[in-house]
């Protein structure tokens, strides 16, 4: 059976379609990832929450506490402390509250060009989408630049075309709110402009068109298949090397 297509696989196509089959059907947790889904339970719903007070996440003690709590996201005291500092910083934000009030962790599906295709926006509102989001800064500027490398406004063009498709929703508008996952947990809201979701729509349809071709052929590519040039020449500008200019002539070429 052909599995939907969600963004968390589909975005893996901006790499290599080698790198999309890879990431269908893993589970990618790590410490950071570990304390966003916490943070998303304790306020959305979803995954259970339990922490391991016994020190190193190996061995038979480990292992059996795994098998005690299936399904179960599991923290370190430390990142319990991170988790419960970051929701409490969210509940004094009234901005980021509000538009966390919504239809929440709700799946859609829908097909696009007769492909099934799903996804779960963390919240839905009166036409608009938001998503909860734990970074490593919530700094305006530096989380625009991290979260536009992560395609966060891809994923959130994504949802609104899903919930359009599915005929639940016309949402326009499109929000993040960031919190960050470190003291003293600071919490930025950010509206998408139009032509941030415009830049996304055009980065997901650009993969999905690549992944249809992928599929029709079962052919998946890594980087390249041709010999790739690897070219040091400085196109007739300056050598710069420690900070000096200099030119190959000078270093004996």
């Amino acid at each position: 059976m052909t599995l939907p297509v969600r963004f968390s696989t589909l975005k893996a196509m901006d790499k290599s379609p080698a790198h999309y089959q890879h990431a269908l059907g893993r589970d990618w947790s790590t410490g950071y990832l570990r304390k966003g889904t916490a943070v998303h339970a304790h306020l959305l719903g979803g995954a259970d929450v339990v922490v391991y007070e016994g020190g190193v996440r190996r061995g038979k003690e480990w292992a059996d506490f795994v098998a005690a709590h299936p399904g179960a996201t599991i923290l370190i005291p430390s990142e319990a402390r991170d988790v419960v500092g970051m929701r409490r910083s969210l509940e004094r934000h009234e901005t980021a509250m509000r538009l966390l009030e919504g239809a929440r962790e709700r799946t859609i599906r829908w097909q696009m060009n007769g492909r099934d295709c799903q996804g779960t926006p963390d919240v839905v509102r009166a036409e608009s989408v938001v998503e909860l989001k734990t970074a490593k800064t919530a700094h305006p500027e530096w989380f625009v630049r991290d979260a536009s490398r992560l395609a966060y406004h891809a994923s959130l063009a994504w949802y609104q075309d899903g919930l359009r498709a599915a005929g639940l929703e016309d949402v326009n508008a499109a929000f993040i709110v960031a919190v960050e996952s470190a003291e003293p947990w600071p919490v930025t809201v950010f509206e998408l402009t139009r032509d941030a979701l415009e830049v996304g729509r055009a980065m997901y349809r650009m993969w999905w068109e690549r992944l249809m071709v992928c599929e029709a052929s079962d052919h998946w590519p890594a980087y390249s298949e041709a010999i790739v040039p690897f070219d040091c020449s400085t196109g007739g500008g300056a050598l710069i090397i420690d900070g000096e200019e200099t030119s190959l002539e000078s270093i004996g070429f």
